[in-house]
């Protein structure tokens, strides 16, 4: 079982070393195709002009979305009952992560007449359900005063809006990034995309029941009986990763409360028995992405 089990991990670590491989010659190659004389030295080559072309158009796009990481554009509903004539105000976020750049979002808007002025009002988008988007909308994006007192109008701030959900969506990214590197350090595999769907609820009753429960522990958890090195079982985390949780060999538990900027502020460490560790809660006060480092010291 230990071969099969030493396998699996050499055979995580040789995926893991070619991803990093693949990337290292992407980026050498963004760098060479990027050099200003490139072309001159490469001379009529068609191959060559062609991926001096396609890297030139990639670093003019990149530059751009680096720049401008909120932008505004025009569509139209197709709709003929479509509110407004059909008329939408897009609004595209770009989020950098590692060096590249996510699926871009959008959040498109409708104006509608109310209390005898103009409001923009959420019209659809593409924002995952974790953001509080309706409560930067009811923020900054207020649809009148409740009694139509236009001197207690607090009035739209478009700009404010746009640059509170791209902050949301980068915090969010960082920290699901800083989650996935915890996983790859503790050398487990990627969750499935089915479990990635069910996050909110991921292994509920599991850590429940390693808090209050007396029944002997499953079978999840090896026998510490000194011979087996303790190893972390799992890390799992809620949609929003603002509640982390850390599963070991050896029965112990962790569930950890993350801020919006990917540190812990709380730190909630059981023993198999259901004894509090407080040393283990210490040490994983901190930046989420130095979790390991610290548990570990």
């Amino acid at each position: 079982m230990d071969s099969v089990e030493q396998l699996d991990l050499d055979i995580i670590d040789l995926h893991a070393r070619i991803a990093t491989l693949k990337a290292y010659r992407a980026n050498l190659s963004s760098v060479l195709l990027s050099q200003p004389n490139l072309a001159v030295r490469l001379g009529n080559d068609a191959t060559a002009k062609r991926l001096i072309d396609q890297q030139s158009k990639r670093n003019l796009e990149n530059t751009y979305r680096a720049c401008a990481g909120v932008t505004a554009y025009k569509v139209e509903d197709p709709d003929p009952n479509a509110v407004n004539n059909g008329d939408i105000l897009g609004i595209s976020i770009e989020v950098p992560v590692n060096g590249g750049f996510v699926d871009t979002y959008h959040v498109l808007l409708t104006v509608m007449d109310r209390n005898n002025a103009k409001r923009l009002r959420i019209h659809k988008h593409t924002i995952p359900s974790c953001i509080p988007l309706q409560q930067l909308a009811n923020k900054w994006l207020p649809q009148g005063a409740k009694d139509g007192d236009i001197a207690k109008d607090p009035g739209q701030d478009l700009v404010k809006f746009g640059r509170a959900l791209r902050k949301e969506l980068l915090s969010w990214h960082m920290r699901l990034d800083a989650v996935q590197d915890m996983r790859s350090q503790a050398k487990l595999p990627a969750p499935q995309a089915e479990d990635e769907l069910d996050n909110d609820v991921i292994s509920g009753g599991r850590v429940l029941n390693a808090f209050v429960s007396s029944d002997p522990p499953s079978s999840d958890a090896e026998e510490d009986d000194g011979s087996v090195p303790v190893r972390i079982l799992d890390i799992e985390a809620d949609a929003a990763v603002r509640q982390v949780t850390v599963i070991w060999s050896d029965g112990r538990t962790a569930v950890l409360v993350v801020t919006k900027d990917g540190r812990i502020e709380k730190a909630i460490c059981r023993a198999r028995g259901g004894s509090r560790d407080v040393v283990l809660g210490a040490k994983a006060i901190g930046p989420l992405s130095g979790l390991l480092r610290r548990l570990t010291s």
